[in-house]
């Protein structure tokens, strides 16, 4: 009878118990679970943590070294720019000094070209061979440099280092005073005065000095000494923008080029005729 009553009961505690102790034992075994994920994915992202601040590091250490490296660089390529600008000043003012030299050299031949502007040149071509033009020729010969002097250029290598139209102001420059000397020989050796031009160097000095263009074609080569103070006065000028430092404008440029294709055309024009001479001998 006893029996018969609690198996009913304790099957009913049982059926009661078994889900509560199910649902406990499942939700406990979740939340274990849980736990332990938690755990690892925290540990996990402590690591990860760990690794992002150790990377990070190590990028700001490489990063400071770039930077110094750079800075360095930079440092060391300002210092290299600087003493090569230094350098390269410093060889400009030597260009500056040796071409005002080449100028003061080149004085020696104005006392004669002051004498051959006042000779009529065309005349005295014709009677070169004459006595009395040979005497006058001697008188006035004391004041032709030896040919020897002449060769001497200091200014030879400095066109690299110097203002192109500074350059080109001294090639006019002495392309007058070479005209004065090379027509006072032809005088002195009675060479025919067909042998010299004028057009190369009416070219040059109307590319120099564009306002006097009409005093250059109206007159003689022999009368282009009247010139060289202004063509000095611009040389002048140039040469003390290298020593203050300015940089030559665009109109400096364009006059100095179009001076140098003067020059450079004359000495085509020189070269062609000499062959043509030399076929003809």
């Amino acid at each position: 009878m006893a029996a018969d009553v609690w198996l009913p009961i304790l099957s009913i505690c049982i059926s009661l118990v078994l889900p509560v102790a199910t649902y406990v034992a499942r939700n406990g075994l979740v939340a274990w679970i849980s736990r332990d994920v938690q755990h690892r994915f925290d540990v996990k992202m402590e690591e990860l943590r760990a690794e992002l601040r150790k990377n990070e590091e190590r990028f700001k250490s490489e990063l400071r070294d770039k930077e110094a490296e750079i800075a360095a660089l930079r440092n060391s390529i300002l210092a290299g720019s600087v003493s090569r600008q230094s350098l390269l000043d410093k060889r400009r003012f030597e260009a500056v000094e040796k071409l005002w030299t080449a100028v003061n050299d080149l004085a020696q031949l104005k006392p004669l070209s002051s004498i051959m502007a006042i000779v009529n040149f065309k005349e005295a071509a014709k009677d070169a061979n004459h006595p009395k033009m040979q005497q006058f020729l001697s008188m006035i010969d004391h004041v032709a440099p030896d040919v020897k002097n002449l060769k001497k250029n200091i200014a030879r290598d400095e066109q690299p280092f110097l203002p192109e139209l500074a350059w080109a102001y001294f090639i006019a420059y002495k392309t007058i005073l070479y005209g004065s000397f090379m027509r006072f020989s032809a005088l002195k050796f009675a060479v025919p005065d067909r042998y010299l031009t004028n057009v190369a160097t009416k070219r040059i000095l109307t590319a120099a000095l564009p306002h006097q263009s009409n005093f250059i074609d109206e007159n003689e080569p022999e009368t282009y000494h009247y010139l060289l103070d202004e063509i000095e006065g611009y040389l002048l000028i140039e040469l003390r923008k290298v020593l203050e430092g300015k940089d030559a404008d665009q109109a400096a440029t364009a006059r100095a080029k179009e001076i140098m294709d003067a020059v450079n055309h004359a000495d085509t024009e020189r070269t062609g005729t000499v062959g043509v001479q030399n076929g003809k001998t």
